[in-house]
């Protein structure tokens, strides 16, 4: 198995530090909102990532946090009247509900970050000592950036270059610019903790250096976050986990690239922020997830309506050829042994998913068995891993037909009424009256199909 490691810019054979072992941490949510579409697009990623290496008979440690703590949600408690913890546990509740709704498997840890402050502040106290960090007379204390000479590697850049990539906070308390804040002091009256600096709170990137610590250990096998973490927050990550543990924090570093909302980039300011909850209202789980999935991990995509709508035609169309394969074929691995390349090429769902395409098209033109028995070989890994094709076929088509239905302003009794009728104009051989009767559904969005065992309707916005 070969994955794209972001620190040396290749793709590299996966051999992790403990055979047969691996540690995955991924940076999760800050909660001072709830689940939209670009924090989806990481979960639905490394849950992909953490089905599969459970599906190779890895031995997976898997842990992605919760920051339960920060300004945003402070101000938030503040306007509510009520502590930021409280109002914390109440995200959370919402966003592990919006996890299971998108069928994103728990990690063996969900680390939060209020739990963690004795061994972030044991973590810092590591650091001063080995003299990798300073105190200030303010009572903050800062990581030295110029004590780390690999500082910039998983950038890519070299430590002048990154200034201009920072924001400058608090500059005339720091040795450099570079230097970002381990802990930030609060006033009394403010929400903090108590540390050998004074009352404060952590800051960011600490956080997660810790709880990797804490909870997988000194060195995992795979970090992994959205493109957007790299700088700063991995790169901090890195810089003060080596200076503290005296080894690299992570083998691998796997990063999902970020999408766009029709075009552009998800913005709340430009009304375009889809948030989870609300996609789910019109779509089925499974088609956010094959929406996110047909796509290569590491691409930037876009995931507004149109991608939504084009995610549930090609599920409607998946789920319509199974519906119609008899399940008792005899199932074979073609599909099975190109599923297993192309995940084994950097979790490649994109040409799975090209694959079962190819497949439905083959089988669809010529009903060949062992075309079908493919693809029913196939289902139950794309099931355990991709989280598709888990309803019964004609459970999902009958919902999407009555969601599009809604839409028309029509019934199934409407339409199942002309139909007879159509069909007793045709007995009577009045031909002119029967096409007038489909010309006039085909004009409301309902396709007719002769067969020999009768007449079938569709919706002709999913073809």
């Amino acid at each position: 198995m070969r994955v794209y490691n972001v620190l040396h810019r290749r793709k590299e054979e996966f051999e992790p530090i403990t055979p047969n072992t691996v540690k995955m941490y991924v940076c999760g949510m800050t909660t001072n909102g709830l689940v939209h579409l670009g924090h989806a697009r990481q979960a639905i990623t490394f849950d992909m990532i953490y089905k599969y290496l459970k599906l190779k008979g890895y031995d997976v440690l898997y842990a992605s946090n919760y920051t339960d703590i920060d300004d945003r949600l402070i101000n938030q408690a503040k306007e509510q009247n009520i502590s930021p913890l409280t109002l914390a546990d109440e995200r959370i509740k919402l966003i592990n509900q919006t996890w299971k709704n998108l069928d994103v498997l728990e990690p063996d840890f969900r680390p939060r970050v209020t739990q963690c402050i004795p061994q972030i502040i044991d973590f810092i106290t590591g650091l001063i000592e080995k003299g990798f960090a300073y105190k200030t007379p303010d009572g903050d204390v800062y990581f030295d950036v110029k004590k780390y000479s690999g500082y910039g590697a998983l950038s890519n850049r070299k430590i002048d270059e990154l200034i201009d990539s920072v924001r400058i906070e608090n500059a005339e308390n720091k040795h450099d610019n570079l230097d970002f804040a381990l802990w930030k002091h609060t006033e009394p009256s403010e929400f903090g903790f108590q540390s050998p600096w004074g009352q404060g709170r952590p800051g960011w990137h600490i956080e997660c250096s810790t709880m990797i610590k804490t909870y997988l250990g000194d060195e995992i096998d795979i970090h992994g976050g959205g493109k957007d973490l790299i700088f700063p927050h991995h790169e901090n990550e890195i810089a003060q986990s080596y200076c503290e543990n005296g080894c690299d924090l992570a083998k691998y570093w796997l990063h999902n690239g970020l999408i766009t909302i029709n075009g552009q980039k998800m913005s709340k300011s430009l009304g375009n922020f889809m948030l989870v909850d609300d996609v789910l209202k019109n779509y089925d789980s499974e088609v956010i997830r094959f929406a996110i999935l047909v796509n290569h991990y590491t691409s930037t995509q876009d995931l507004g309506e149109q991608a939504l709508s084009q995610a549930e035609k090609s599920l409607y169309y998946f789920y319509n050829c199974l519906s119609s394969i008899d399940e008792t074929i005899q199932t074979n691995d073609d599909l099975v042994n190109k599923f297993y390349e192309s995940m084994d090429d950097d979790f490649n769902s994109s040409k799975v998913l090209a694959d079962l395409f190819v497949a439905f098209g083959d089988y669809s033109k010529t009903k060949n068995e062992k075309i079908a028995g493919a693809i029913l070989g196939c289902v139950p890994y794309l099931q355990k891993v991709l989280g598709l094709l888990k309803h019964k076929p004609a459970k999902f088509i009958e919902n999407v037909k009555q969601k599009y239905l809604t839409k028309l302003n029509l019934s199934t009794q409407y339409i199942e009424n002309m139909i007879n009728k159509r069909s007793t104009l045709k007995k009577e051989k009045n031909y002119q009256l029967a096409d007038a009767i489909r010309d006039e559904l085909l004009q409301k969005g309902i396709m007719l199909k002769d067969s020999k065992t009768g007449t079938y309707w569709d919706i002709k916005q999913l073809y």
